[in-house]
């Protein structure tokens, strides 16, 4: 029998695939191609890779249920921000280091049950001089 943790950690892994389900249709409907999910290198991990016409987006999604956890954007720190770049950079390691510009977005969502009841796209959430080591 599963316990309480392991039902509420399912519950919270799926809003959070839905928040990215969702986050992805938006993209979409932006004209955004989407490139990757959940790309992972090592402890590094980015939501959504896509382009924007010429522009690479690593888009981070923040998803929450009730309007008492506060707003889901206040829940990306430093410490995450800096993971996001680090993720960015093997990402583009990856594909052979493009000169192409390149930005950071966040999408968040806001659940109350299961309906949708804030959907906010951040362009250029944050960049690459706002992350410091020292904030990891």
């Amino acid at each position: 029998m599963p316990s309480l943790f392991m039902r509420t950690r399912a519950a919270h892994l799926r809003l959070g695939r839905r928040g990215e389900d969702i986050a992805c249709r938006l993209l979409e409907s932006k004209g955004h191609e989407i490139l990757a999910r959940n790309y992972r290198k090592g402890r590094w991990e980015l939501d959504i890779v896509a382009r924007d016409g010429l522009n690479l987006v690593f888009v981070e999604v923040k998803t929450r249920r009730g309007k008492s956890s506060g707003r889901p954007a206040a829940g990306l720190s430093q410490g995450q921000k800096y993971r996001i770049y680090r993720a960015a950079l093997s990402y583009m390691r990856e594909i052979g280091k493009p000169a192409i510009p390149y930005r950071f977005d966040l999408i968040e969502l806001m659940f109350e049950g299961r309906k949708l009841v804030e959907l906010r796209h951040w362009l250029r959430h944050f960049g690459r001089e706002s992350v410091t080591r020292s904030s990891s």
